[in-house]
């Protein structure tokens, strides 16, 4: 194989060459000698097995969020709507009470046949608180206390109830509450024409502020 190479070789250059070549000894080059693979001792470095790369552990997988039932919006609670309008600057604790509607209410302070009424017995307007049974139920006794100073009470066609002990309640007889008077009457708008009741309230209204 190796002398048809050449031949071949020798052949092919002649149709390039037609002048005589000569080999110069030194020019050839050297033959390259086969190398042996070098035995490597299994302990030196090379025969070392690298260091296992260290794998970062995986994160582990997030918590999955909990499923919180539906928060239902707070209420802000509703206020009740006022039992009581109250006005004047009570300054005796004599409570007026009636129950009537808020165009007559706000007029009670003007009403001179009421003004004669507490004038008679040493009260002026600035002693009283007026109050108004807005919810036109049965006022309460402890409500009332509750809201404002009471030592006396004058209901004009308003009814109270309490949880304490008391006589009957009847119109024109002085009931003690706890040690509060009580004083029941017709409305103003009765009692301001009819004579006999003025005199049945004024009575009443002697016994109950100790003018008698």
């Amino acid at each position: 194989m190796t002398k048809l190479q050449a031949d071949i070789s020798h052949e092919f250059l002649k149709n390039f060459i037609t002048e005589t070549i000569y080999v110069v000894e030194g020019d050839m080059a050297a033959p390259v000698p086969e190398t042996v693979p070098e035995e490597v001792d299994a302990t030196s470095p090379a025969t070392v097995a690298a260091p296992t790369p260290t794998i970062a552990p995986e994160p582990a997988p997030a918590k999955q969020g909990v499923h919180e039932l539906p928060r239902i919006p707070k209420k802000e609670p509703v206020a009740e709507p006022k039992k009581y309008k109250v006005t004047g600057q009570n300054g005796k604790g004599v409570v007026v009470l009636v129950t009537l509607p808020e165009n007559e209410f706000v007029q009670l302070t003007q009403l001179q046949f009421l003004q004669k009424i507490l004038a008679s017995i040493g009260l002026q307007p600035t002693d009283v608180a007026y109050v108004n049974n807005v919810s036109g139920e049965i006022a309460l006794f402890e409500d009332l206390q509750k809201q404002l100073q009471v030592n006396y009470i004058i209901s004009f066609a308003s009814r109270i109830e309490t949880s304490l002990p008391h006589e009957r309640f009847t119109l024109y007889n002085p009931v003690t509450v706890g040690n509060v008077p009580v004083v029941f009457s017709q409305a103003l708008n009765m009692l301001e024409n009819n004579v006999e009741h003025k005199k049945l309230l004024w009575g009443a209204l002697q016994k109950a502020f100790g003018l008698v």
